[in-house]
């Protein structure tokens, strides 16, 4: 394979994402992730965001929930005041193997809690205020 096939491979690899993702610093970006969104009675769990965009978040929790499990999220990120509500649908739980402690996962929004709230986090990650994508 040439260098031009490698670069169109590398460049499709690159933009599969219909949304940017940003990388906030793990340890400053709170998750609390209601595992059962319509029982106000449960009781959320405490994470880490890895990575969020406009469609979804990687994040890290000490158990694994279970692909396709529907969840309350609130998230806090640095140089937010306030946090920012939605519900998700988990879409990716990352192998145990090699991956020690807190366990990693994706969900895709499912929406947000209210307007205001998807308008904060496009204004926030539009702001430049996580750089770019890592």
């Amino acid at each position: 394979m040439d260098d031009n096939n490698v670069n169109m491979v590398e460049t499709i690899q690159d933009n599969r994402r219909a949304a940017d993702r940003f990388a906030p610093k793990t340890g400053y970006s709170r998750v609390v992730v209601a595992i059962e969104p319509t029982n106000p009675n449960a009781k959320p769990v405490e994470g880490h965001a890895y990575d969020v965009s406009l469609n979804g978040l990687r994040f890290e929790l000490d158990e694994a929930l279970e692909e396709g499990e529907l969840v309350g999220i609130e998230l806090h990120l640095p140089g937010l005041l306030g946090s920012i509500k939605s519900k998700g649908r988990v879409v990716r739980v990352f192998d145990e193997d090699g991956d020690f402690g807190p366990r990693r996962m994706a969900v895709t929004f499912q929406g947000f809690d209210t307007p205001l709230d998807a308008s904060r986090l496009t204004t926030h990650l539009g702001s430049g205020y996580f750089g770019p994508e890592r």
